[in-house]
């Protein structure tokens, strides 16, 4: 028996390593692994593809393995453990232009900021929807640091959608495993009508409350436009200022008034961070973007502006 190296006989007969790998499989090469990213080759073998080459054996040998040593060799691929991957599912690949066009290049995961956290990248998340290890992505908590920004999937050169599939991914985690911060602001939303559930009337006294510190900060006559009707905007806000940077709402008030643009706040539903975009949560984004529709339709407004 004889060691081969892969990389030697591929060069030596003019094809790609891959070749020779796709040749044992089809039972044209006989051969066994061998330590080192090597082959395993009988005396007869060996002799048999270097006539057919017009290649010289002792070119292509590496080392000569006694008998017992080559048995031994043999013996623990046969014997070793195969890895069972789950069964393919759709609920991750809708579509296949999601994975099976995925040409593994690695280019996803050269582009994301968080490559090699907890193990993963973008390619390796999509090969283990290929593989049938969706349940184990779902499970993990790599999807949840990933801020989908989607720099993998500009980069990628076969166009999987990778931050559909990670949406798709954060979606089939039960809700109540899904992180308590967003879980809890998506849950808020619907019963209040905002992330962090402030009160409307404490809402309508900061928007008057402003309005007045802005009157006297040099814009005379200013007050907060509350549910006008017939506004060119309408007009929503992140939580996150009333609630910790009111003062931050007076900076983009104040070029609203010095460029006399027609808009208003409305009073119900004015949250404009839809954090069941983020979580997965296809029903509940649908509810509550639905609410800032009907806020459109109700005040008759032209334009709809977000926060972000």
């Amino acid at each position: 028996m004889y060691v081969v190296r892969v990389s030697k006989l591929a060069d030596s007969i003019g094809v790609h390593r891959n070749t020779i790998r796709n040749w044992i499989k089809q039972g044209r090469l006989e051969a066994g692994p061998a330590p080192g990213k090597g082959l395993l080759l009988t005396k007869q073998e060996l002799e048999r593809i270097c006539r057919e080459y017009n290649l010289e054996p002792a070119s292509l040998m590496d080392r000569p393995l006694p008998a017992e040593q080559a048995q031994a060799v043999l013996g623990a691929a046969v014997h070793m453990p195969i890895r069972h991957m789950g069964q393919r599912t759709e609920r991750l690949r809708p579509d296949p232009q999601w994975a099976d066009v995925c040409l593994t290049c690695g280019t996803c995961a050269s582009t994301c900021p968080i490559a090699g956290v907890d193990g993963l990248d973008p390619r390796k998340a999509v090969r283990m929807v290929v593989l049938g290890l969706e349940q184990e992505l779902i499970n993990s908590q790599w999807p949840w640091k990933c801020t989908l920004c989607g720099k993998c999937e500009e980069a990628c050169p076969m166009n999987v959608e990778i931050v559909a599939m990670l949406r798709r991914v954060r979606g089939l985690r039960p809700r109540q495993e899904v992180p308590g911060p967003m879980h809890k602001g998506v849950l808020m939303d619907l019963e209040r009508g905002n992330n962090l559930g402030i009160p409307k009337e404490d809402f309508l006294f900061l928007l008057e409350d402003l309005g007045q510190e802005l009157a006297e900060e040099g814009c005379p006559g200013f007050v907060a436009p509350v549910d006008k009707q017939g506004a060119n905007l309408m007009i929503t806000v992140n939580s996150k200022e009333p609630f910790a940077e009111p003062d931050d709402m007076k900076f983009w008030w104040r070029i609203f008034h010095a460029a006399g643009e027609d808009w208003t706040i409305p009073s119900d539903h004015w949250e404009g961070v839809n954090w069941a975009l983020f979580t997965g949560d296809d029903e509940s984004m649908k509810t509550l973007v639905g609410r800032l529709v009907d806020n459109m339709y109700r005040l008759d407004c032209k334009t709809l502006l977000l926060p972000e």
